[in-house]
């Protein structure tokens, strides 16, 4: 009898260390994350990690690109990091902090179902979402029949004093527009030029953008695909549409050197760029995932589709003559 109690008593011994030793094994910490995704995604994100990842709490920083960028540059200048992963909208802001040697070098095995030109080709960063631009519209101002299908179509009469665009000195995405469509011999500066003459106007961000093109105060905007769509989802009174000549990004995740908690930062990571994980959570938001291979509702663009059509966008040079862009864009609409 005693023997029979040893082994029992041995064996459970044995069960408790076995799953000590799981519950070590398990990862556990903290995570810090900074955004411009928008709120209601990163938390969606959150609970899909933390439900994955019991041990895991996911803290989170939302605010404009910009905001962001400052954000993180001043904790460089301070050298107190507190950013796990960090998740601007545009590659040229990646770019810039990896020219700097402030980005941690890795290629998340999720990483293989995104296009090349959705990732930086020594793996400091990899494009997490897509960004993509067509035609923001009315439905009080005008039908859909007046919509054009490119962006030379904006240059109708019908259009004059009726245009929007997000300002490019504010908006990274829009800048990236600019340089895409400017480095295209089918448009160039003299596009600009043309819609500055049908007196499209400038707003500070996408979301003054919208509000005004939903009022019925302008007819068409150069609108953002996914804020669109959600505004539409929410009863707005907005049309959107996909262009023939295609302008889209990837907004990239990386992870900052200095990281308090790198390892977690890959596993967050690496969970943003899951088929299963991240990139389905963001077709919930009317956000079109970059990897492949995920169902999409109907109406969505697939991410290889777009790195197939999209007018190519260099985003090293961009970063190198983004002040000359600029300059030479408020030459024309802030004369």
């Amino acid at each position: 009898m005693m023997k029979k109690f040893l082994s029992l008593l041995l064996i459970c011994v044995m069960m408790l260390s076995i799953c000590a030793v799981a519950l070590a094994d398990e990862p556990s910490g903290t995570v810090m994350i900074y955004s411009s995704a928008g709120e209601d995604v990163i938390i969606a994100i959150k609970k899909g990690f933390e439900a994955k990842y019991p041990g895991v709490t996911v803290d989170y920083y939302s605010a404009t690109s910009g905001k962001c960028v400052t954000k993180l540059a001043a904790e460089f200048e301070a050298n107190a990091i507190a950013c796990d992963v960090f998740w601007p909208a545009d590659f040229s802001t990646a770019i810039s902090f990896k020219n700097k040697d402030q980005l941690v070098q890795y290629v998340s095995p999720n990483a293989a179902n995104i296009a090349p030109q959705f990732k930086d080709e020594d793996g400091y960063f990899t494009g997490a979402r897509m960004l993509v631009f067509g035609f923001t519209w009315s439905t009080l101002a005008c039908t859909e029949d007046e919509i054009p299908s490119n962006f030379d179509g904006l240059l109708d009469k019908n259009f004059d004093n009726q245009i929007l665009m997000s300002d490019p000195t504010g908006s990274a995405s829009t800048k990236a527009l600019v340089y895409a469509l400017i480095n295209n011999e089918k448009y160039g500066w003299d596009y600009f030029e043309q819609l500055k003459g049908l007196q499209a106007e400038l707003e500070s961000s996408t979301g003054a953008v919208n509000n005004k093109v939903a009022s019925g105060s302008y007819k068409i905007a150069i609108g953002l695909d996914y804020t669109t769509r959600q505004l539409i989802a929410d009863g707005s009174p907005l049309g959107y549409k996909d262009t023939e000549d295609m302008v889209a990004m990837a907004a990239p995740i990386c992870i900052p050197v200095g990281a308090p908690h790198e390892e977690l930062a890959k596993l967050l990571y690496d969970y943003i760029l899951d088929t299963e994980g991240g990139q389905k959570i963001l077709t919930q938001f009317h956000t079109t995932p970059v990897a492949s291979g995920v169902e999409l509702p109907e109406g969505m663009l697939d991410a290889q589709y777009i790195a197939d059509h999209a007018l190519p966008i260099d985003f090293n040079d961009l970063s190198a003559v983004s002040s000359d862009l600029l300059d030479q864009f408020d030459a024309i609409f802030k004369k």
